[in-house]
């Protein structure tokens, strides 16, 4: 008699909790990496075309590209925009708190930095 090989019921049971698990945390982070991401991208666009404008109309113009891209995260007001000798320096810091289940949940913190490195005499 040869001894049977494979999972039973119970470890069945457990490999597909762990799986669950793994998948409902997959898709609580994919979006909000997708949405940084974006962000990042509009942060990058900001600063390199938008070098000598004034905090405003960066901020209006991040506001435009936001809304076109499904930004809900933060908003132009949340940027923190220096400008020094003509440089612009584009700062967003956010935190985002993903639910996952009852009480538990993930928190991201983001930094994005972007200059414009370009200088306007």
């Amino acid at each position: 008699m040869k001894k049977q090989l494979g999972l039973s019921f119970f470890g069945f049971i457990i490999v597909a909790m762990a799986v669950a698990m793994a998948l409902i945390v997959a898709f609580s982070v994919v979006p909000t990496y997708t949405q940084f991401f974006s962000i990042k991208n509009t942060v990058e666009k900001l600063a390199k075309n938008s070098a000598g404008q004034t905090p405003e109309a960066i901020r209006q113009a991040f506001d435009k590209e936001a809304q076109i891209g499904y930004i809900t995260d933060i908003s132009g007001k949340d940027l923190v925009i220096t400008q020094v000798g003509g440089k612009t320096n584009i700062t967003a810091n956010y935190e985002k708190v993903v639910p996952l289940v009852a009480n538990v949940s993930l928190l991201f913190d983001f930094q994005i930095e972007k200059s414009s490195g370009a200088s306007i005499e």
